[in-house]
């Protein structure tokens, strides 16, 4: 086989999925209210915690909406190369 073909729309479709993904799980980052635990130092500490944990789940979104991003840039490059592809072969076709 010397030939393989991408479709667009596909990866459109796969970056509307993965953004979906990043959609649906945005209301995880709400943090309990760590004050109310009673005790300055547990709250502290489980504040520390959530701070961190939620640090982390940002970082790991950020980066999905990077995937989804690139999705859809390299569904635009793709078409962008054949309709230059295209173009190319019908000016070759009229020298």
């Amino acid at each position: 086989m010397n030939e393989w073909s991408v479709d667009p729309e596909g990866l459109r479709f796969a970056a509307s999925v993965v953004r979906y993904a990043v959609q649906i799980t945005e209301p995880e980052t709400a943090t309990a209210a760590t004050a109310r635990v009673g005790d300055a130092e547990l709250a502290a500490a489980l504040s520390a915690f959530m701070q961190a944990l939620t640090g982390g789940w940002m970082q790991r979104v950020s980066a999905t909406e990077g995937v989804c991003q690139t999705l859809a840039a390299s569904a635009t490059l793709y078409e962008t190369a054949d309709e230059e592809g295209v173009r190319d072969v019908r000016q070759a076709d009229n020298f």
